[in-house]
């Protein structure tokens, strides 16, 4: 499928023959209603073999009230969704003995669609069932059912043939070829023949008008004008029937060959040619359109309007459409100077268009260019009103000019005083003061002719200018290369986005009563001037692109936003909800090549580039040509009720028939997934169809699919089910499927109330037999509990104990440690106080106990402290006790010891140790130790009495080791 570079690559060399009415208009066609448009407000697209086509002749074109299109050619019969074609052909599907489809017809009472061709083929499609006819006698060129439901069959070589609704046949012309045949308001029957025009009266068939050549000579189409009279295309033109007889309808066309003929729901007439295009008589005159200026071929066979009023083209090239799409863009083909648009200004009853190849004016629907002063064109970035009826245009290389009087003239550049001679920004304030954006600053001309600069000395954030605004409060708002700012009392104020949005620079403004909007590098800003806070709406809430170049709001409060993307089309509400919650989703409509424009890439930095005028229709400055949208075409357009089929149905992948059956669908229960392809047949915008579904039975709400036309459901539970389809075009009404599909999944025997309760009793069954084996077991497991629970009691006692053991014993040694001695001194110490019974205290410390250690090793010390530890425990009384205090001292408690008897056995401890033999630890290894005691006669307190013991083994180390040492007070 191809679309045409319109409007008008298409009609890059459209000759208008402008026959009836010497001038034009865009909008308006005044003779012939507000409905009618010109060429050039239809968007063009072809379709050929390459796109799905069976062959590129395309013989007849129908709609059926399904809403498809199918047209017939010399390889089949192809039926088109809007996306892709189906084919048919001939064979036992349709019945038809060969593929080449000549003919088609659709009779709307009875909802039949016939379809003829080679080989004297007919069958007739109704309610997606083929009805093959009996054959004609060679090939039909037409077939048609009158409104008493008599068929009329015209036939090659065979002249017409008449099926009768009773079953009999007559034959009449035998010997001429029949073309096509009508049937007028009176309910005449018409036949175009070889050999003339004929008329069915009184059972038979006559000339009807023998005494005008052209009529006498080969006739080949017919339709009917407004007033349900034929028109007859000949090979001299096309004849209009009337009370008064036959007449020309245009004397233009009475060379041409005519091979169809189409009135349109705006009463204009198409008249397709055998080999010279395409004609169009309307209010605007009578316009051709050939293979020169973008037809696929110019032998014509078949016309067609659809129900959302678009054209149907069949050409011996290829199907042609002329489509009314949303958007009409105008380029050099229509008188502008250049295609790349860059500026659009409505200027009292016409528009100003700034490009880069000069300034145009748009008025009754003609471009005329402005001549430039200079000896070159002149490239414009900007427009701005000026006073007396005068506007300032800014130019890429010539400053700025003044348009007035239809005339350009310089009006003030850099040798004036501007920085730069590019001008892509100017604002003519409410204090008549004029402000112009260059590259190298921003200059404000004061009403005396003065001239003012601003740039980063002065607060800007950057010298390139690309934006300016006046807001309700007279401040000027700049847009420059690097950052926003505005400037009250000549003082400028920079404007900072939130960090979150990464937002950088703006590329303009749109001055609101509350605020100001920009377009930004990351999406459309709001500048509250209450609160002067700037908020953001981008990518984080759906938006696919980052730059925006413009921002306008139309009647509706809807926003128009351009970008390199297209247009996108957004609610004031649901932009303004956006800003407040940014949790919040843009919901729009984006608007691309396939509706109409020329190029999605829009023009920004310069302005306006965005515009919309007082009949609040939108104009935007693009890439290639000047885009231009009227709300109420998109109104028309997304206001079509759009039919919807399911197309297809599969059950894990094997397509299943359609055809109509009041029983519902069977689905084998081993079925896993079942699919439904349906599409919606719009054809003004069909990639922009939105569709929903819902399937009864599993959900009762309508599921939002976008654009897909597939739904597939998976592993469904037994039931009866009904799947619904309903689409639309954008904010339009939803239209639901007349025909929705009704089937039943059926149960595997698993899924049966005869298995269910089978398993159900064997549950119940396993449930008592588990419960006894269940109840014995944990008898036994009971008794095995309580065994483990014993034996785990035993072992948690022992580790008690031997917790108990290690936090109050030493090691290495095994005797007590300090933290058991320092609990038993104070408990002996107060029973011997209260008592009043004597109590020592001896501190030993091994003698130069570091030595061994650097002698021998800390494995021998360690053994040196083991061995001193048994003796001191195997020496002392049996009520004495003992402990390692740390390192080499020990301690020894004596109740019932005074200090002379306790002296007197740690001596004879020391001796003890003095002369062991400690040589199986190590050889020639001896060891001495020496000793501190204390009574507690001199102690107040266990505290004291360890410092005094401790004080009497200081004295025994300075004397020399190898001594015990009493405590004297």
């Amino acid at each position: 499928m191809k679309y045409f570079s319109l409007p008008f690559a298409l009609f890059a060399k459209l000759l208008l023959l402008l026959l009836v009415l010497p001038h034009t208009s865009v909008a308006y066609a005044a003779s012939t209603g507000v409905f009618t448009v010109p060429l050039n407000r239809y968007f063009p697209q072809t379709w050929g073999t390459q796109d799905g086509l069976p062959h590129n002749t395309i013989n007849a074109l129908a709609q059926t009230q399904d809403g498809y299109l199918w047209a017939g050619t010399w390889e089949g019969l192809a039926r088109y969704n809007g996306v892709e074609f189906d084919v048919f052909t001939r064979g036992e599907k349709t019945g038809l003995p060969d593929s080449g489809i000549r003919s088609l017809f659709y009779h709307s009472d009875s909802q039949e669609l016939l379809v003829a061709g080679s080989r004297g083929g007919l069958s007739v499609f109704n309610q997606q069932q083929w009805n093959a006819q009996k054959t004609a006698s060679s090939m039909i060129n037409h077939g048609f059912k009158s409104s008493d439901n008599t068929v009329w069959l015209a036939i090659e070589d065979g002249g017409l043939e008449v099926r009768f609704p009773d079953g009999t046949d007559a034959q009449f012309l035998s010997n001429t070829s029949a073309y096509r045949v009508i049937e007028d308001r009176q309910k005449r029957i018409w036949v175009a023949t070889n050999a003339g025009l004929y008329v069915y009266k009184n059972h038979d068939v006559e000339l009807a008008a023998p005494n005008i050549p052209a009529l006498s000579g080969p006739s080949f189409t017919f339709a009917l004008n407004q007033d349900g009279d034929v028109l007859v295309g000949t090979e001299q033109g096309v004849w209009q029937h009337s009370a008064e007889g036959f007449s020309m309808l245009h004397p233009a066309l009475a060379r041409e060959s005519i091979s169809s003929i189409l009135l349109d729901s705006q009463n204009s007439i198409w008249v397709g040619t055998i080999n010279h295009g395409l004609y169009r008589l309307s209010g605007f005159g009578l316009e051709k359109l050939d293979a020169n200026v973008g037809l696929p071929d110019n032998r014509i066979f078949s016309l067609l309007e659809d129900t959302e009023k678009s054209i149907w083209v069949g050409t011996n090239g290829g199907l042609f459409a002329l489509r009314r799409a949303p958007f009409t863009t105008f380029t050099q083909s229509q008188g502008l100077s250049g295609d790349y648009i860059r500026t659009v200004m409505q200027h009292n009853e016409t528009i100003l268009v700034g490009s880069s190849n000069g300034l145009d004016v748009l008025k009754d629907g003609r471009f005329t260019s402005i001549s430039s002063p200079l000896k070159r064109p002149t490239s414009v970035l900007s427009l701005a009103k000026y006073a007396d009826n005068a506007v300032l245009v800014g130019t890429y290389t010539d400053g700025v000019m003044v348009f007035k009087d239809e005339k350009l003239t310089p009006f003030l550049n850099r040798a004036g005083g501007l920085p730069s001679n590019e001008v892509r920004a100017i604002l003519h304030a409410k204090d008549d003061s004029v402000w112009f954006g260059t590259a190298h600053g921003l200059v404000r001309m004061l009403p005396d002719g003065s001239l003012e600069q601003f740039d980063e000395s002065r607060g800007l954030p950057a010298h390139f200018t690309m934006g300016l605004a006046e807001d309700k409060l007279g401040r000027v708002w700049v847009a420059t290369g690097v950052g926003v700012a505005y400037i009250e009392n000549n003082q400028v104020y920079n404007i900072k986005f939130p960090e979150s949005s990464d937002a950088q620079y703006a590329f303009s403004f749109l001055a609101d009563n509350d605020g100001l909007w920009m377009a930004t590098d990351r999406g459309v800003a709001f500048f509250d001037y209450a609160t002067k806070s700037v908020t953001l709406a981008g990518r984080a809430q759906g938006l696919p692109v980052d730059k925006v170049f413009a921002i306008q709001f139309d009647k509706k409060a809807r926003a128009w936003i351009s970008s390199n993307q297209g247009v996108f089309l957004i609610s004031r509400q649901n932009l303004q909800a956006c800003m407040e919650d940014p949790s919040k989703q843009l919901q729009f409509e984006q608007f691309k090549e396939a509706d109409g424009l020329q190029s999605m890439q829009m023009n920004g930095g310069s302005q306006p580039s965005l515009f919309i005028s007082d009949e609040d229709s939108i104009w935007l400055a693009t890439a290639k040509g000047l885009a231009n949208i009227q709300p109420q075409s998109l109104e028309r357009i997304n206001g079509f009720n759009i039919p919807v089929n399911v197309e297809q149905v599969s059950l894990d992948g094997r397509v299943i028939s359609l055809l109509q059956s009041k029983k519902p669908i069977e689905v084998s229960p081993n079925i896993d997934r079942i699919t439904f392809e349906y599409a919606g047949l719009g054809f003004a915008m069909p990639s922009r169809i939105e569709y929903q579904t819902k399937l009864v039975g599993f959900n009762q709400n309508w599921l939002t699919r976008d654009q897909v036309r597939l739904a597939e459901y998976t592993n469904l539970a037994p039931g009866n089910y009904i799947f619904k389809v309903r689409a639309r075009y954008p904010n339009g009404q939803w239209q639901e499927s007349r025909m929705p599909i009704s089937f039943v999944v059926q149960p595997k025997f698993t899924q049966t109330v005869v298995f269910k309760l089978g398993v159900f009793v064997i549950i119940c069954l396993s449930i008592l037999v588990l419960f006894r084996l269940r109840f014995h077991h944990l008898r036994k497991s009971e008794a095995l509990l309580q065994e483990r629970v014993l034996a785990q009691t035993e072992s948690l006692e022992m580790q008690t104990r031997q917790f108990e053991y290690q936090a109050t014993h030493d090691g290495l040694t095994g005797i007590a440690n300090r933290r058991a001695f320092d609990a038993r001194v104070v408990e002996l110490f107060v029973q011997a106080k209260n008592k009043k019974q004597p109590l020592c205290l001896a501190i030993i410390d091994i003698d130069h106990f570091k030595q061994v250690n650097d002698q021998y090793s800390h494995l021998i010390g360690d053994n040196v402290i083991k061995e001193v530890a048994a003796l001191i425990e195997k020496a002392l009384p049996v009520d004495a006790v003992c402990a390692r205090w740390g390192g080499e001292e020990f301690t020894v408690l004596m109740p019932n010891f005074n200090l002379a008897t306790a002296n007197k056995c740690i001596d004879k401890l020391r001796l003890s140790i003095k002369n062991h033999d400690f040589s199986w630890i190590a050889d020639n290894l001896s060891v001495t130790v020496s000793a501190g005691v204390a009574s507690i006669e001199f102690a107040s307190d266990h505290d004291r009495l360890l410092n005094q013991a401790d004080q009497a083994l200081y004295q025994a180390k300075q004397q020399g080791r190898d001594r015990v040492i009493d405590y004297s007070f």
